[in-house]
């Protein structure tokens, strides 16, 4: 088998693998095509949540890291509770670090393959994850800012793992461009306006979120003292109103 073809059955392999998960779709990218991608290519850091995602910080990757497999988890509208936050993290994100850390150990042992799983957070050590979803072919950015796969439109949430070795990457997508001729339902839908002369603006969104963090609701699951857990519900209306994979 020549090198090419090498390749590709790994990343075959490792696709397969990945998506044998419920819900979820996997691409894969080499690891400076993400980090030559735009979002590199400004300063968008930020102040990490002080309640972030429940991440440990990675300050150096491993110098063997050469490729990124790029996990996207379907939202679904029937399945909320995915998205709530609950006790210092979301359903969603949950179950996308113990995928992560599943697929480390079935690389290790079934392609002798060493695998880093990422925090989320780029301030963590983690990488811009709408860039490699769409350098990875999981799909594009949409008019809501959010990346829009073709069957579940915005209704995806993404993780990140580094690989070592050279994998042959998954196409990106041509021809998907719903966005085009679409109503934008989801700028219209936004409470906050968060998209003024059509371009997202970052401030409004968050005061929408800053907001949702006020409304936190008992509506969790039964903790410790008996009692539910505190919940706090992030505004979707952008998602929901896509008509992409709705």
């Amino acid at each position: 088998m020549n090198d090419m073809a090498t390749k590709t059955s790994l990343t075959s392999r490792v696709i397969s693998q990945a998506e044998s998960f419920d819900g979820i779709r996997a691409g894969i990218i080499p690891l400076n095509d993400v980090l030559q991608g735009p979002s590199y290519q400004v300063d968008t850091k930020g102040p990490i949540n002080p309640d972030g995602f429940d991440d440990v910080q990675i300050d150096n990757w491993a110098a063997e890291a050469q490729t990124v497999l790029v996990l996207g988890l379907y939202h679904s509208e029937e399945d909320l509770r995915l998205d709530y936050w609950e006790r210092g993290d979301t359903w969603g994100n949950r179950r996308l670090r113990e995928i992560s850390e599943l697929l480390k150990q079935w690389l290790r042992d079934e392609l002798d393959v060493s695998a880093y799983p990422l925090p989320y957070y780029v301030e963590k050590g983690g990488l811009f994850l709408k860039d490699a979803a769409v350098l990875s072919g999981l799909g594009i950015i949409g008019k809501n800012n959010l990346l829009l796969h073709p069957a579940w439109g915005p209704r995806i949430r993404l993780r990140s793992i580094l690989m070592a070795g050279d994998f042959e990457p998954t196409a990106s997508l041509h021809g998907f461009a719903p966005c085009e001729t679409c109503d934008v339902f989801c700028q219209k839908a936004c409470p906050v306006k968060a998209f003024p002369d059509g371009k997202y603006s970052r401030p409004n969104c968050r005061q929408q979120i800053d907001d949702d963090w006020e409304d936190q609701v008992l509506e969790g699951e039964i903790g410790e003292t008996g009692k539910r857990n505190w919940v706090v519900k992030f505004c979707r209306a952008c998602e929901f109103s896509c008509p992409v994979g709705a």
